[in-house]
């Protein structure tokens, strides 16, 4: 990973923040902070639900009709490379 050999966490002591040091944070910090006697055990007042939608039309089918010219032809190419696929398979089976 990265260019050299070995595990990534084995190359952490290099730097000046080892994983060691940030796991231990974290522990520290779950049980001060997280479950210390400061944290507010009162049950929410009311559960919400926040329902964030804004849905708009943008419109219908191509631009021009170039567009629907390139998306027919490459949908026809793809029809015939399938198509092509498919006889190269019965052949090979046959």
């Amino acid at each position: 990973m990265l260019g050299f050999g070995g595990h990534f966490l084995t190359k952490s002591r290099t730097y000046s923040i080892t994983f060691a040091m940030l796991r231990n944070q974290r522990v520290v910090f779950r049980r001060t902070v997280q479950t210390g006697p400061d944290v507010d055990q009162r049950a929410p007042e009311q559960d919400t639900t926040l329902v964030v939608n804004f849905l708009q039309f943008v419109g219908a089918g191509w631009h021009t009709t170039a567009d629907a010219l390139l998306a027919n032809t490459s949908a026809a190419m793809a029809r015939e490379h399938q198509q092509a696929a498919r006889e190269a398979l019965t052949s090979l089976a046959a």
